[in-house]
């Protein structure tokens, strides 16, 4: 297969990508020489490695697949630093039939040959007509456009949730209607600054600017989709700049910093503690994956709960929605047998759309488990899904709620800086810059970072991606 990650069929060498492509730290070893694995034909077993959540869901479905198929499955849970722990079993040539990829991961891995893409495997067509638009094509590899896998869930799109306790204090009450909501930016930070003048809350705004790569990345993804900034063009060359929406959402995040509408902690916080801050109702406003809304309105969780409501639309000039970190199941690039492929890619269809008697089950249970953004509309449209839903909604809009939510997952569309294989690499120095150089220090201007971290990501491309 190719996996080039230059345009117009140019190769990358791919020991110079493995050699060169490091991740905090992480050292890429050689893959040469690895013996391959003998192929199993009459006593197929295959493994799924998987981070750890809602693993009774997972195991009743290997139940049902090894029940309708006849074939084992061998469950994986992978705990700590799953990226880490992943790239030392692909390295090292061990078979992963079934393995799940942020899109990030997924971009990365492919690139150094370590995902078998699936593009000649059946019922893709189908598949693409069921899922939400966008989600097939995000899928699709660059520059050879491979289909590196199919979706576990499209993780994202943002949202803005509101605390209806401190706004109607203020004079900002919820309604029906979505004209009655915050429209843009400036919307947000005019409440904001009056809410802060009156005394009602310290910090209005609470951004998911937490410590890790799922927080200011993610933020500044969703945060420019909401003003129809793309970032990157399907050539992966950078289109932002001083004259693109990019520069105003860094302007808004240092108006916020300096003038106190956000908690200063957030830099250093992890995301339980982001979510603590917010179930304990000291903000208004909060802007963060829209499936949240599954712990943050659960009673068990915060008294906060009968106030937590959504505003009906990303606030913005465009109101877009992308998918910041959403998932594909994928499977490695190992030698397999045409009987072993066929069970793999059962198993990949299994988990990622139907089962054998054609049901999207796994997809209803991790819908209403927690209400992760599942691709096909389908599942919305049943009962038991919108009762599960709607059950963590704002109680007087409920109904609302799930047609915002809807719509909000039904437009997303994935940043194509996703589907660099240096998108990482960007991603940690970017990421660095914002929260360090303009928000700590002040060392650096919405200008300063808007031309470094283009000048970073075309450095990369030119490293990468041969002319």
């Amino acid at each position: 297969m190719s996996s080039s990650m230059a345009p117009h069929g140019a190769c990358l060498n791919r020991r110079k990508f493995i050699r060169n492509l490091s991740l905090g730290g992480f050292a890429v070893a050689s893959t040469t020489g690895l013996t391959p694995f003998p192929a199993v034909a009459d006593d197929i077993e295959l493994n799924y490695t998987f981070w750890p959540f809602g693993d009774e869901i997972i195991a009743e479905n290997a139940r049902l697949f090894t029940e309708q198929y006849g074939i084992k499955v061998n469950l994986q849970p992978t705990s700590g630093d799953y990226a880490a722990v992943m790239e030392t079993k692909l390295v090292s040539g061990t078979r992963l039939d079934l393995f799940r990829a942020q899109r990030g991961q997924a971009s990365r891995w492919f690139a150094a040959q370590w995902i078998r893409p699936i593009d000649d495997m059946p019922d893709l067509d189908k598949i693409k007509n069921e899922e939400f638009p966008g989600i097939g094509a995000d899928a699709l590899s660059w520059p050879d456009h491979k289909r590196i896998g199919l979706t576990y869930y499209n993780g994202g799109p943002y949202c803005m949730f509101r605390n209806e306790k401190v706004l109607a204090s203020g004079g900002y009450d919820a309604t029906a209607n979505p004209s009655d909501y915050p429209q843009t930016w400036d919307d947000i930070y005019k409440q904001a600054v009056d809410l802060k003048k009156k005394g009602i809350v310290e910090n209005p705004i609470l951004p998911t600017w937490f410590k890790s790569w799922t927080g200011t990345p993610w933020a500044l993804y969703a945060h420019c989709a909401s003003e129809g900034e793309r970032l990157v063009d399907d050539d992966m060359k950078s289109t932002f700049g001083l004259d693109t929406p990019i520069l105003k959402v860094l302007s808004d995040w240092k108006r916020w910093w300096d003038e106190d509408l956000v908690p200063r902690a957030i830099l250093t916080w992890q995301e339980p503690q982001m979510a603590s801050s917010w179930m304990k109702g000291l903000h208004a406003f909060h802007y963060q994956s829209d499936y949240n809304s599954f712990a943050y309105s659960d009673p068990k969780n915060s008294d906060f709960a009968p106030y937590f409501n959504m505003n009906p639309v990303m606030p913005g000039s465009t109101h877009g929605t992308t998918l910041v970190g959403h998932a594909l199941h994928v499977m490695s690039n190992s030698p397999r047998t045409d009987a072993e492929l066929e069970a793999a890619f059962d198993l990949m269809k299994s988990f990622s759309w139907r089962d054998k008697n054609h049901k999207l089950r796994m997809h209803k249970a991790w819908a209403t488990l927690a209400n992760l953004q599942v691709p096909f509309p389908e599942v919305y449209d049943d009962p038991e899904v919108k009762q599960a839903i709607t059950k963590w909604m704002y109680p007087p809009l409920a109904n609302e709620n799930y047609k915002w939510l809807f719509e909000g997952r039904q437009k997303a569309i994935a940043g194509n800086q996703l589907k660099a294989g240096w998108h990482q690499e960007w991603e940690v120095g970017t990421q660095q810059m914002i929260e360090d150089e303009l928000l700590l220090k002040g060392t650096a201007s919405p200008k300063d970072v808007v031309l470094a971290t283009k000048e970073s990501w075309e450095t990369l491309r030119s490293k990468y991606a041969k002319q």
